[in-house]
């Protein structure tokens, strides 16, 4: 079984409530029924750090990690470990970014990585 974290850490984000209602949106599109936690990140000024922990459900992790993740924006940079056939993808906030939906524009920083059990 493979599980994936998702660590994503916001901007412009003034109150907690807006922060948690960003993390059910990004835990809607994943379809991750589990939980999240956030804290505020300090950093940055009105910024969380919020932390999801999902599931791989396709037997190819890396495709499934690279479509999971562009879900909520693009580009993403993609490091492959073969022997442990896992995936990171990280993503930095830029002025050539994508976001598939506005309400994610609040997205700085996030680091997707897959577990192996």
């Amino acid at each position: 079984m493979t599980k994936f974290r998702l660590t994503l850490v916001t901007e412009n984000q003034k109150s907690l409530e807006k922060g948690k209602k960003f993390a059910e949106l990004i835990c809607g599109t994943l379809n991750c029924k589990n939980r999240f936690e956030i804290s505020k990140y300090e950093k940055f000024e009105n910024s969380y750090r919020i932390e999801i922990i999902g599931q791989i459900t396709d037997k190819n992790s890396v495709a499934e990690s690279i479509e999971l993740t562009d879900r909520i924006c693009s580009p993403w940079i993609v490091t492959y470990d073969r022997p442990k056939n896992s995936v990171e993808l990280i993503f930095n906030k830029s002025d050539f970014c994508n976001f598939r939906r506005a309400e994610f524009n609040v997205l700085n920083w996030a680091n997707f990585k897959t577990e192996n059990e």
